[in-house]
């Protein structure tokens, strides 16, 4: 029993050593075949490794690379307003390119300032009322040499009397000098007519209904005018020619208003009277009323102007106003050449 377990390996091995010796040649050309083609595959790589040229990168013809563009933050500004509950406010209008020209200063204009009139003309005197379109202006026609009375609308010269009242000295050093005028609207622009005829510079005009602060504080008491007697004045000739050829300055020391009494006009009223300014120095106070002039009514502009006229060749002045509803005379003799 126990030869046949040996004799099968035996024969097992004989029949494997046969085949691998009938066919080992297959295997040694198989294993030629695999050396010979791993042997032309590296020379081939090393031969064209060999032969292959080394590329070369010229820097200098390559093109700078562009710096790539940061992109702005973008603020999205609804959405901010969206976060704290609030809504954007309305785009403004846009504005026209070229800024509209300003408008033309003509007569219509408050803002614009007179100039001097180009009319033959001179203003000769003055009335301010309390109501300034009530106010009056004796006016000489230099052509025809006539003088008349004209007040605020009336037509002169193919003018139109705009305003009667006063307007800032140029010429004061002080800066309180005001000369009264007579604004007109000559050619559709704005132009006064003062006590001097000819062009002139345009200061700024102002409507003269009441005399401004300060104006006169800086005049000087009148050096011809001296007290004799109780309501008795002697005045030099010079000191009435000055004050009567420049009514503006007589303008700024007091206001004058017509006075009414029972309905009726009765004189001028005089208030706001300056320190040192000639009425004070003629013995005039704040709230008399003028009533005559060298007997004289003066209860109207047109009177009033007559007496002006007169008292430059008038030797003797007699003055009756009312003060505090009493009756007052006062005399004054005018000496010198």
């Amino acid at each position: 029993m126990a030869r046949p377990l040996l004799l099968r390996p035996l024969g097992s091995l004989s029949m494997l050593d046969l085949f691998f010796r009938k066919y080992v040649w297959v295997v040694n050309a198989l294993l030629l075949f695999a050396a010979a083609w791993l042997s032309a595959k590296t020379v081939n790589t090393v031969v064209g490794a060999a032969i292959r040229p080394t590329p070369q990168i010229d820097l200098r013809a390559a093109p700078p690379t562009p710096a790539r563009p940061v992109a702005p933050a973008q603020v999205e500004p609804d959405k901010i307003y969206a976060l704290i509950g609030q809504k954007p406010p309305a785009p403004a209008p846009a504005e026209s390119a070229e800024a509209a020209p300003p408008p033309p200063r003509t007569c219509d204009d408050a803002k614009a300032a007179p100039v001097k009139a180009t009319l033959r003309a001179q203003l000769v005197a003055g009335v301010i009322a309390e109501k300034p379109q009530w106010s009056i202006a004796s006016i000489t026609d230099l052509a025809s040499r006539e003088t008349r009375i004209y007040g605020v609308g009336d037509s002169f010269q193919g003018a139109k009397i705009l305003a009667i009242g006063r307007m800032k000295e140029p010429h004061d050093i002080t800066g309180q000098g005001y000369k009264m005028v007579a604004v007109v609207c000559h050619d559709g622009r704005k132009e006064f007519i003062d006590f001097e005829p000819g062009e002139a510079a345009a200061p700024a005009f102002q409507a003269a209904t009441a005399p401004t602060p300060g104006a006169a504080a800086a005049a000087l008491p009148p050096d011809g005018v001296k007290t004799v007697a109780e309501n008795r004045y002697d005045v030099k000739r010079s000191v009435l020619d000055q004050s009567l050829s420049n009514m503006s300055s007589l303008a700024t020391q007091a206001r004058m208003v017509p006075n009414f009494k029972n309905g009726v006009a009765n004189g001028f009223k005089l208030f706001s009277i300056q320190p040192n300014s000639l009425y004070a120095s003629v013995g005039i106070e704040n709230g008399d009323v003028v009533t005559k002039i060298n007997g004289y009514e003066i209860n109207s502009p047109d009177k009033a102007l007559e007496v002006y006229q007169k008292l430059k060749e008038a030797s003797h002045i007699s003055l009756e106003l009312e003060r505090n509803g009493q009756p007052i005379r006062k005399e004054y003799n005018v000496t010198g050449p």
